[in-house]
């Protein structure tokens, strides 16, 4: 006969394992279901990430009316002139019949209180992981965790424009925030006949509570005078590695950063000259995604009928020189069911964010809503009614607040 192990020990493994393992292990056992759904049992997953997008971590993305990095001075003592509660949350986790409905909703009506009772007023993100935000007041930066109130204020930030980057452990601990993180500030020297050279600044909730000294990391061959869009793209974190799109006038990169080694080290791969940009297009044109979880990155290109991607060759050295389309305009209004307000022709797509645990990537047209292009089946997945706002980020839930449902798909 054979054996089987006991059902407190396939429910001890299955809660250390992670989201997909979890429900595939209950899938094969109605008791082990049944162990897997009572909120007793939620108390004890210590759940991890694999190679495997979670979609159902996704749980909307914050917007508002404010298109500055500045989203006003949260200690005013009645906040009513703050716009810190001018920060919104488009809710999108309805399902069945409601899945193309979004509830939008004060975020600060969402996050949990703090600890000393104080209601957690947000701003606009300058930086996003794994359920913490890296937000920018008018006096201080701080690590904001809506899910339990908790925020950590940083020292005075780094003297230099650039590119923030929020890398979030997997542990417990790490301060006032509950989960040790990592900041770092990037910016990209260009200077026709002077050194062209990588700034990076970090700061660690492991490691003294203070910034670090700048690094200056040389890259001569990195081509140009000035860079597009005035600033380097929003950045893709895989593992320990960073990545960030450089498009300057004479050519176009893609910087890796390793911002948690004792060194910071950096590797620049030129993209082929055959990639579209100009100083015409819009920043929201370009991002930086995977197509599996902790897979390699991709760019996603948007023009004006169509989403590309370029891929990194077998050998991830260098890029192909030719992108694959990953699907046309006509595809994705159409899953808008004849929800139009503006004409085709006139109405851009725009790449607003890449949510990285979930792997959808958030599409807006102006007149025919937001889409979510499920980058797994690389199709459009849902259609949300469009809303005035300008998009800041997604927000997913870290696997501390996850629980299964059963109700809903992973």
């Amino acid at each position: 006969m054979r054996s089987s192990l006991p059902l407190d020990v396939m429910a001890d493994i299955a809660a250390r394992s992670d989201p997909v393992t979890l429900v595939r292990c209950a899938a094969t056992c109605i008791d082990l279901r049944r162990r897997a759904a009572d909120p007793a049992f939620h108390r004890h997953l210590r759940l991890r990430h694999a190679d495997h997008f979670v979609p159902s971590l996704l749980r909307g993305h914050l917007v508002g009316k404010s298109d500055g990095l500045l989203a006003g001075d949260e200690d005013e003592e009645d906040g009513s002139n703050s716009d810190a509660d001018k920060v919104w949350l488009v809710e999108t986790t309805h399902t069945g019949a409601n899945a193309a409905t979004a509830t939008v909703c004060r975020a600060s009506e969402r996050c949990h209180c703090a600890p000393g009772g104080g209601r957690l007023r947000l701003h606009r993100p300058v930086a996003w992981r794994d359920g913490l935000l890296l937000i920018r007041t008018a006096r201080d930066l701080r690590v904001c965790n809506p899910a339990t109130g908790r925020s950590q204020i940083l020292p005075p930030e780094p003297n230099f424009q650039g590119q923030y980057v929020l890398l979030v452990g997997d542990g417990e601990g790490g301060g006032a925030v509950g989960r040790p993180f990592h900041v770092a500030k990037v910016d990209v020297v260009l200077s026709e006949g002077h050194s062209r050279y990588l700034k990076i600044q970090t700061f660690s909730s492991e490691h003294g509570g203070a910034w670090g000294s700048c690094t200056r990391i040389r890259a001569p061959q990195l081509r140009g005078s000035y860079l597009l869009h005035k600033g380097l793209g929003t950045p893709l974190v895989v593992g320990n590695s960073a990545y960030l799109l450089c498009l300057a006038d004479a050519a176009r990169y893609v910087l890796e950063l390793n911002v948690r080694a004792a060194r910071v080290t950096a590797v620049t791969t030129l993209l082929p000259e055959t990639y579209p940009a100009s100083a015409r297009s819009a920043r929201d044109q370009y991002l930086l995604a995977t197509a599996t979880a902790r897979g390699s990155p991709i760019v996603l290109v948007a023009d004006d009928d169509k989403i590309s991607v370029w891929a990194l060759s077998e050998h991830e050295s260098r890029w192909e020189k030719q992108s694959q389309v990953v699907i046309h305009k006509d595809e994705i209004v159409r899953f808008s069911k004849g929800a139009v307000c503006a004409p085709y022709d006139t109405a851009p797509i725009r790449l607003e964010w890449f949510a990285e645990r979930s792997g959808a990537v958030l599409i807006r047209i102006h007149g025919y809503g937001f889409f979510w292009l499920d980058l797994r089946s690389m199709a459009i997945v849902r259609h949300f009614s469009s809303y005035e706002y300008f998009v800041y980020c997604p927000y997913e839930m870290h696997l501390s607040s996850w629980a299964p449902t059963f109700g809903s798909s992973l």
